[in-house]
This record gives C-alpha cells, structure tokens and sequence, in this order.
C-alpha cells in the first residue's frame, strides 16, 4: 500500500509540474462543463487540424465532458487523457509563462511541441510560444501550480476574450 501511495503520489506531482490536465486545478471548460469548447483534442494530433467534437461521442473527465468526433478518438483519449489533455488544463501557455492566466483561440492559437498540446490566447501569440518554445514551456511548467491556485482563488490576473473584442473570438469558439 505504501509503495502505491508514493508512486501515486510522485506521478501526480509529476503531472502538475509538467502542466498535464489536473482536476484539482481549473480546467478550462464552458458554462456547461464541456472542456475545449468542444473541440476534439485527439484530433489535433491525428488530423493536425481543430475539429468540432460530437456530444455522441463524450468522455467524463477531470469534471468535464470532452467532446470527440469519433468513437476512435474517444477510446483513444480514455485510454490516456495525459497524452491528449492540453497542457495548463488549456489555459495559454505563454500567459501561464507570465504568471497569468489567459483564455486561448481554440482554432488559430494551438500548436503541438514534442507531443504536447499547447494552446494560446491567438495565432500571434501561438508563434511568440514558439519561437521561444523551450523557454516558455518551462516557465509554464513552472508557473502552473501558482497561477492555478490564483485562478482558482482570484489573486491571479484572467483575460478573457469578452473583455477584448477586437480579437473577435467567443467562446464556445466556433470554426470558421
């Protein structure tokens, strides 16, 4: 029992110090409890492209429902949700890089760096993530645990697209 403990134990801290989807920490999700405003996140490894999930093929996980476009994607991210989850429970990686927390463009705003989903406030900010990509997701990484905490409590800084319409994006997000 104790063997199962510290293994449980360290892979847990393992999985909030690399930003894996955390369900004590706050998943980015619709009013209604859907993660990814319903984008299919198997997809963006396996068809390199945002894709609209189908209520059809829904997986509970982490306090949400995950939204799939296929039941192949849903088997595939029940079998393992950390290798498909985004990374800072889909907050904008390089806000949480900042210190901040930041809501992300679920089209333009996603990139996938050594086999982890990263998702952005927009296009433009996807590409200053990346061309700093090593440097950012280690500050990320290490800033997760703090900016969730404040995310969850409210001493940390949220932007919201609601609250900057020149960026045209609502949420749930749409595709074009």
């Amino acid at each position: 029992k104790c063997f199962r403990a510290v293994v449980l134990a360290l892979g847990m801290t393992l999985c909030a110090t690399m930003g894996f989807a955390d369900t004590a920490a706050p998943l980015n999700q619709t009013a209604d409890g859907v993660a990814m405003d319903g984008f299919d996140v198997v997809a963006y490894f396996t068809e390199a492209a945002p894709t609209k999930g189908d209520a059809a093929f829904a997986v509970d996980h982490a306090g949400a429902q995950w939204l799939f476009a296929s039941q192949t994607n849903a088997d595939a991210f029940s079998a393992d949700p950390a290798r498909y989850a985004p990374r800072n429970n889909g907050w904008c990686a390089y806000a949480v890089s900042e210190g901040y927390g930041a809501e992300v463009d679920f089209v333009n705003g996603w990139s996938v760096v050594d086999g982890a989903l990263y998702l952005n406030w927009d296009q433009s900010t996807r590409d200053l993530f990346l061309a700093e990509q090593d440097k950012r997701i280690a500050a990320s990484a290490a800033n997760w645990p703090a900016v969730s905490a404040g995310i969850v409590d409210g001493t940390v800084t949220l932007y919201r697209h609601a609250d900057d319409a020149s960026v045209g994006i609502s949420h749930p997000q749409p595709l074009p």
